[in-house]
């Protein structure tokens, strides 16, 4: 979560320290195409930067021989598809690294502490267990256990495609605001 929240941190640096904006709109390709090239790279940080971690998950879980390894990078992808939409659409809006910091921050809790990750969804309040089930980590995380109980993954992983295309979605409509294009 930590790499894709990056992408954003750059688009800020970007706004705000270097001033690129100016050698950005020279660059010959449709601003479109740069707007998803900024989310794509952000992904292919992600599951880089993800990499030894999936690769140590993958060992435990008894899948790291298997064909079903493709499955934790695709759950990977997808999940950091969403945050690093997120996160481009936070840096667009974010007048100071404090203001981006501080919103990162909040998503990050959201994400991490209101999910399955710790916790199974019928040990929340119920009052915040609507909150839980729609929490992107949440179907992240029933992907891969998915994984390790050799279930399927097609089920999580369609849940999850669906705010993380959104997400990505909210990043480039407010990157090309953002940089008016």
């Amino acid at each position: 979560m930590v790499a894709a929240f990056q992408s954003g941190r750059d688009i800020w640096r970007e706004k705000y320290i270097k001033d690129l904006a100016s050698y950005l709109l020279t660059l010959p390709i449709p601003r479109k195409v740069f707007a998803l090239s900024r989310i794509t790279g952000g992904v292919a940080r992600s599951v880089i930067a993800t990499f030894p971690g999936t690769l140590v998950i993958s060992y435990l879980y008894g899948i790291l021989f298997s064909p079903r390894l493709v499955e934790a990078f695709v759950i990977v992808a997808v999940f950091s598809l969403g945050i690093v939409g997120l996160s481009i659409a936070v840096s667009a809006f974010a007048s100071t690294i404090e203001v981006f910091a501080t919103v990162r921050s909040a998503i990050q809790l959201y994400l991490s502490f209101l999910s399955t990750i710790f916790y199974d969804v019928s040990l929340f309040p119920v009052i915040v267990q609507p909150i839980v089930q729609t929490n992107p980590m949440t179907w992240a995380m029933q992907a891969f256990r998915a994984l390790q109980s050799q279930g399927s993954t097609l089920y999580p992983i369609s849940v999850l495609v669906g705010p993380s295309l959104a997400f990505a979605l909210l990043g480039a409509v407010c990157y090309l605001w953002y940089t008016r294009l």
